[in-house]
């Protein structure tokens, strides 16, 4: 299951396993919250227990689990990072009359329960996250406006719920969030603003480069910034010389659909424009890291 299908899923049916799986910090403590929610409806300090269970015994786990709720339904044990010996005892263990709801993080051999994947979510499950979240706030929003959410966002969910309260907030007297407030209220991540300023070295718009390094320059560092040029000439120096997507999909640790469209940059740019700026950065970072440049300097000859 999801992580934005579990919300749905709590109010048909309460299950008594349930296993989170996945990267996302922000969406692994907001699946954690919204099973308490669900299962913990009262004397929360009895009724609910997180555990780092990495050295926890099958004996204790078999204790804690099997301890009845006082006042509730349900108990909530939460179990972080378990040993193999408990998730053992929880494949085997009979939950069938038990009260108490075990939710595990990242118990990779866990054969049991319901699964929540909490990786980073892809655009449409955004979308659909911002949408349900201002739906309950009686809000919409205009599509433009939920695209530039994402990408200033870089898909960055804790970032996303925390802007996403502030335009609530703006908006309380109003219906419709305008892409005018978005842009106004919600800030570029760095990454977003790195993403423009390759895609100004994609299109050749040296004009817009320059304005967006002028900009990001007063907010950052220029070896911070320079740095993340390297990463991107090396991807897409990876990308130039390898045609096998599900090997790059794997040592670059991004999506198909990105190496499609940056394939889509190589095929109009050509291989070696990727390649030179490449090898560019590699020499101005020499010559930064021998003194020879800034890293400013370095920025704007980069492309120039």
């Amino acid at each position: 299951m999801k992580f934005i299908e579990l919300v749905g899923n709590l109010k048909q049916n309460i299950l008594p396993l349930y296993n989170i799986k996945g990267e996302d910090a922000f969406l692994v403590r907001q699946a954690i919250l919204n099973i308490k929610r669900t299962v913990v409806s009262d004397m929360e300090e009895f009724n609910y227990l997180k555990l780092e269970a990495d050295k926890m015994k099958p004996t204790e786990l078999v204790a804690t689990i099997s301890t009845l709720p006082i006042s509730s339904e349900h108990r909530l044990v939460v179990l972080v990072n378990p040993s193999n010996d408990v998730v053992k005892t929880l494949n085997k263990y009979d939950f069938a009359d038990n009260s108490t709801v075990v939710v595990t993080v990242n118990a990779y051999k866990l054969t049991k329960g319901e699964t929540i994947d909490c990786s980073k979510l892809d655009k449409a499950d955004i979308q659909k996250y911002v949408l349900n979240m201002l739906n309950k706030n009686n809000l919409s929003i205009q599509e433009q406006a939920v695209d530039y959410l994402i990408e200033a966002t870089n898909g960055n969910m804790s970032y996303i719920s925390s802007e996403l309260n502030k335009l609530i907030s703006y908006a309380i007297d109003k219906e419709v969030i305008t892409i005018e407030m978005v842009t106004n209220l919600v800030a570029n991540t760095t990454e977003y603003a790195v993403y423009l300023l390759t895609n100004a070295i994609d299109l050749k718009d040296y004009s817009k480069y320059q304005a967006i390094i002028n900009e990001l320059s007063k907010h950052n560092t220029a070896n911070e910034l320079f740095s993340y040029m390297g990463k991107y000439f090396r991807r897409m120096q990876y990308i130039s010389l390898n045609k096998n997507d599900n090997e790059l999909a794997t040592i670059l640790n991004i999506k198909p659909y990105a190496i499609k469209m940056s394939r889509q940059a190589v095929a109009k740019n050509g291989i070696n424009y990727y390649i030179n700026l490449y090898q560019k950065y590699i020499d101005l970072d020499y010559k930064i890291k021998s003194g020879k440049i800034s890293a400013l300097n370095a920025l704007y000859e980069l492309v120039f």
